[in-house]
């Protein structure tokens, strides 16, 4: 049985196998794709990353008061983000 996650954008609940798995290291929001780094775990679809931004997802998904910076994410996210942008 495949364990089921809420992604922090839209917080609709999907196998962890469609959802990608982020950590926050240094204050960088960072993807963890085959899901081996430690620490607080969050879980985003990849097409939800401008959501997440815009709702603040990150900061209460890891309980940050400070700032978190989301630029690797948004680097491996990019090919994915492009393809997004042009299907609307």
């Amino acid at each position: 049985m495949v364990p089921m996650r809420s992604c922090i954008a839209c917080r609709s609940r999907e196998s962890s196998k469609e959802l990608l798995h982020l950590v926050v290291i240094d204050g960088q929001v960072t993807p963890d794709p085959d899901r081996i780094l430690s620490g607080r775990g969050a879980w985003l679809h990849p097409r939800c990353f401008e959501v997440a931004k815009a709702r603040r997802s990150f900061h209460r998904a890891f309980k940050s008061g400070g700032d978190l910076l989301t630029a690797e994410l948004e680097l491996y996210l990019k090919p994915s983000l492009m393809i997004t942008k042009e299907q609307k």
